[in-house]
């Protein structure tokens, strides 16, 4: 809920001008008097129940939708009732009321409208950034075995990539399965034309596989595995004509596809492009005063001529802890000098100070120098080649369109999340 109206600031001023109503309209005007002492009760009763909220810690105030606007219609209603009394000073209160309630209930309906449009905005960049990691990951055969893995051994009948043909009646309306060389077998649908999902909830950040398989026979495999919490099993067998049918069961629902294999091109020679990828190092340091506790920066780096951008992922935690959410942060800047950068951390929401560092060569190592918000005590830390957490709408970063960069790097990127496991 938007904080730029104090609840309890807007709660108490009705509370106190719907009680000085009623006791002015008390003697003369019984029944709008009753009327006020109950818009009185009523914002009372949202002072004690934000008073409730905020000493628990509530972050999220869903109530808050229901109670402003009842609040503030109520008082806009009651104040403009009695805007024409006899006696001067019921007017001015009445009016008080009308301006209070009428300024609040027009702030939180063109902060509602703002929600929409925000909210819509921001389903067109998820949904543009699940299409375009698709058209990315399907481009070649290259980039399908960077996100699902390896699929060297993709000439057997049930491996590789896999099209849904046909299906049972009632079957989930999956649309392609992938078995890499790992045995790995993941399950693919479509929400929406021309852009294919993993399968299961547990596959809105990063792929899971549905079943682990293995060889059981000459032409079968089969395999085990969880998907959303509970057991599937997955059967494969290869059938005349050189296709597959799968047999998946998940809890009391067997699905049956025929599935036929799909090849696709070989990922054309990178040479130079319009987009440069500058290189990615990070380092998962202990905490100085603190053994056992690691900070993590990584960072990934690409040039569009004389611009730069790139991804944060900065973390503190302890060794051993799974980490389900941490969100890469946006990075703007420029090349100072042959082996130097000057960097920016992005701050959509611009309710704090933007950082800046350095990030400067030295052979391979990159040194980045800046704030002890980002690289701790000593201001900056030393990052080694490569990554230490990695993700695979980061490996498939188009580099052959500098548009298309662009697009990429704003929709696919947007709250990306990169779960790590600190070592």
């Amino acid at each position: 809920m938007p904080r730029d109206l104090d609840p309890m600031l807007l709660f108490t001023a009705v509370a106190l001008l719907a009680a000085a109503l009623s006791l002015a309209l008390w003697r003369r005007d019984r029944r709008p008097a009753i009327v006020a002492a109950i818009l009185t009760g009523l914002a009372a009763l949202c002072i004690l129940n934000e008073s409730v909220a905020r000493a628990r810690g509530a972050n999220i105030r869903v109530d808050l939708l229901l109670l402003i606007p009842l609040v503030t219609a109520s008082a806009l209603v009651v104040g403009a009732m009695n805007v024409r009394r006899p006696r001067p000073v019921a007017r001015i209160i009445a009016a008080g009321l009308v301006l209070v309630g009428g300024a609040a209930f027009a702030w939180f309906a063109s902060r509602m409208v703002l929600t929409t449009f925000e909210g819509r905005r921001l389903t067109r960049t998820f949904d543009q950034g699940r299409k375009l990691y698709w058209d990315e990951t399907i481009r070649c055969q290259g980039n399908l075995a960077r996100r699902f893995g390896p699929l060297d051994r993709a000439a057997a009948p049930c491996r590789g990539n896999l099209v849904v043909t046909s299906r049972s009646p009632k079957s989930y309306p999956f649309s392609r399965a992938i078995l890499n060389d790992a045995g790995q077998f993941y399950l693919l649908f479509s929400p929406e034309n021309a852009a294919e999902q993993t399968w299961g909830l547990d596959s809105f950040e990063r792929d899971h596989e549905a079943a682990s398989l293995r060889n059981t026979s000459e032409n079968t495999l089969a395999g085990e595995g969880t998907k959303d919490g509970l057991p599937v099993r997955v059967a494969l067998r290869g059938i005349s004509g050189g296709g597959c049918e799968a047999t998946i069961t998940r809890a009391a629902e067997t699905h049956v596809l025929t599935l036929a294999k799909s090849e696709l091109p070989a990922c054309a020679a990178t040479g130079t492009t319009p987009v440069h990828f500058a290189g990615a190092w990070g380092a998962a340091a202990p905490y100085p005063g603190s053994p056992k506790t690691r900070r993590l920066v990584q960072i990934w780096l690409w040039e569009i001529g004389d611009s730069a951008r790139g991804l944060l992922l900065d973390d503190l935690a302890s060794s051993g802890m799974n980490r389900p959410f941490v969100f890469a942060r946006h990075l703007q800047g420029s090349r100072r000098a042959a082996t130097q950068w000057e960097l920016r951390v992005v701050n959509r929401e611009g309710n704090r100070k933007a950082e800046t560092f350095t990030l400067t060569l030295d052979d391979a190592r990159a040194t980045v120098a800046g704030s002890t918000i980002l690289f701790g005590p000593s201001n900056e830390m030393v990052l080694e080649p490569g990554e230490i957490v990695s993700h695979p709408k980061i490996a498939l970063t188009p580099l052959f369109d500098r548009d298309r960069f662009t697009l990429y790097f704003d929709s696919v990127f947007f709250n990306l999340n990169v779960p790590w496991t600190v070592p």
